[in-house]
């Protein structure tokens, strides 16, 4: 009857809180995080516990630090047991290029400059995505991403698919230091005010 009852008030472990300071999971390629802090907190008292990288001195502590210097993507997962079944919460970095997009002019020589000075910018993965801008006369809607996220052969601006000129590549150093290859392209039109540029 013990064994039955134990069966049914049996409460399986979970990870009720996982928090990393700072909270920051985004970084610009270039950068480097050196210190993590973590706190945590279960359902129940657990009788094991481990966390990536991280040395706990024993089953009852809640907290913990990691240092050294991160510039690559990593995930540090916290794993728990209470000796029947086990628990786990994760916390990813991810580092990343940004995609650049603006009004401008033609310039002399497109370099890292000129795509630092685009008004826009944001973390991506992919150059897919709706970019609006204001583009003043005489100045051209640019967008620049990562040369390793493809071709842009057309865009669609206020439902029409419109060409773009191609501007070509440039080795792009960002604000981080971090450097890739980029690709740069243009509205064939100036002028166009304030717009969405839609790319597929």
């Amino acid at each position: 009857l013990d064994g039955i009852l134990d069966k049914i008030d049996y409460v399986k472990p979970s990870v009720s809180s996982f928090i990393m300071t700072p909270s920051t999971t985004d970084y610009e390629v270039g950068q480097t995080v050196t210190e993590l802090n973590f706190a945590w907190t279960y359902n129940k008292t657990v009788t094991s516990q481990t966390l990536t990288e991280v040395t706990l001195a024993d089953e009852s502590v809640r907290s913990g630090s990691w240092t050294g210097s991160l510039t690559t993507n990593k995930t540090f997962t916290l794993t728990a047991s209470d000796g029947k079944n086990s628990a786990s919460a994760s916390k990813t970095i991810s580092f990343k290029n940004k995609l650049y997009y603006g009004s401008g002019l033609i310039p002399e020589t497109y370099d890292s400059d000129f795509i630092l000075g685009l008004s826009n910018k944001q973390f991506a993965t992919a150059k897919k995505g709706s970019y609006s801008m204001t583009v003043a006369n005489g100045e051209y809607g640019y967008i620049a991403f990562p040369n390793s996220f493809g071709k842009l052969d057309s865009v669609v601006i206020g439902g029409f698919e419109v060409t773009v000129e191609d501007c070509g590549t440039i080795n792009f150093t960002n604000a981080s230091g971090g450097t890739a290859t980029y690709a740069i392209y243009r509205t064939g039109r100036s002028g166009l005010g304030t717009i969405t540029m839609e790319v597929k």
